[in-house]
């Protein structure tokens, strides 16, 4: 059986703690080429993985008899690599935010229409329990009309690499919105059916820029031969009010740092059915649904089957390839995503709320 062949741009923390180690479990493919700007790095993880093939740039990875290219580069050089590896005839795992403009992201489904190749996005949250039990349920009507919708993802104290790129404005794009925001904000946009946004409202904090501490992420050991300059040039702290084409309504916030709450927290709101990620009532469990029967108010918690998402997640995308199928990251719902974060920093950098025009970015007069 002839195995699918895998290159990973980038080698840092997504790569080495999710995507290599998702990858060499599959008896039908192999990884045998790594890139990376950062030469210890890409020794390392060589090493570690043993990958036969390292390389320092993208386009020379690219030229290799590789099937699939793997982009887990710094969000500011995905929709690049993204296109590149296309054009050079390679299928794409793409990590999220996709892209850091919906331009650009529009560039990347043209690319991936033009060439036929297969383009999937890194959002491993679809693959988890809870969107295996809720997606079928909002299809089958079971939620009747989505209507309002809030999602959260919130740190106490989690910068992650903290003087690397993350924080780097121009390569990272922003910060906890396009970083760890970007997950929930997905999941509800997939569970909801992709509308598109129409009006974003958007703020952004950087309060703790003074004493902002290191999360933690990515582990120690990716962070072999990165340079830190120390700088924290993004915010902390993201949210945006967004009216949806379809009448809808959502509330996004995301923080590294903030004196709040932690975790991750989503609630739809639907006619007949509505659900709160995580249950407010049992830590243990994933979700609670809130319905009616007969006139009775129930509360609904299903057994939530078992989930490995960053393994599905790759399970997936190899499916797609080897099977002809279409992967689970469908268009709309990623130009939505990308909108939407476009949006909130849009409003957030000029004080006005932002409309949406010709599936683009327009800022609106204030009254």
């Amino acid at each position: 059986m002839k195995k699918l062949k895998v290159g990973i741009v980038g080698t840092g923390g997504i790569a080495q703690a999710a995507h290599l180690p998702s990858f060499k479990k599959l008896e039908n493919v192999e990884v045998t080429a790594i890139c990376d700007v950062n030469e210890k790095k890409l020794a390392y993880a060589a090493k570690k993985f043993e990958i036969p093939h390292t390389f320092t740039k993208a386009e020379d990875l690219l030229e290799q008899d590789i099937d699939t290219a793997v982009i887990c580069t710094p969000n500011a050089f995905h929709a690049e690599y993204s296109i590149k590896a296309m054009e050079a005839g390679k299928h794409v795992l793409c990590e999220k935010p996709v892209c850091i403009t919906s331009a650009d992201a529009e560039k990347v489904f043209k690319t991936a229409e033009k060439t036929g190749k297969k383009f999937m996005v890194a959002f491993p949250r679809r693959f988890s329990g809870e969107a295996k039990v809720l997606k079928p349920m909002i299809e089958n009507g079971d939620f009747g009309e989505i209507y309002y919708m809030k999602a959260a993802c919130l740190r106490r104290r989690g910068i992650p690499g903290l003087g690397t790129w993350f924080t780097d404005k121009e390569l990272a794009g922003g910060g906890p919105m396009m970083d760890i925001g970007v997950h929930v904000l997905d999941m509800v946009i997939y569970l909801a059916g992709a509308p598109m946004p129409e009006t974003v409202i958007g703020s952004v904090y950087s309060k703790f820029r003074d004493k902002a501490t290191d999360g933690g992420w990515p582990p120690q050991e990716t962070r072999i031969g990165d340079k830190n300059t120390g700088r924290m040039e993004v915010e902390e702290l993201a949210s945006g009010f967004v009216k949806l084409a379809n009448g809808a309504t959502l509330f996004v916030e995301a923080s590294w740092a903030g004196n709040s709450t932690t975790g991750l927290n989503a609630s739809l709101f639907g006619t007949k059915a509505g659900v709160q990620m995580p249950d407010p009532l049992n830590e243990k469990n994933p979700i609670r649904i809130f319905s009616e029967s007969r006139g009775i108010l129930t509360d609904v918690i299903p057994n939530m089957p078992d989930s490995e998402m960053y393994q599905e997640e790759v399970n997936h995308f190899v499916e797609c390839i080897t099977k002809d199928k279409s992967p689970i990251t469908k268009k709309e719902e990623i130009l939505s995503v990308v909108r939407i974060i476009e949006g909130i920093y849009r409003s957030a950098e000029t004080g006005k709320p932002v409309i949406m025009k010709n599936n683009g970015v327009q800022t609106k007069r204030r009254v």
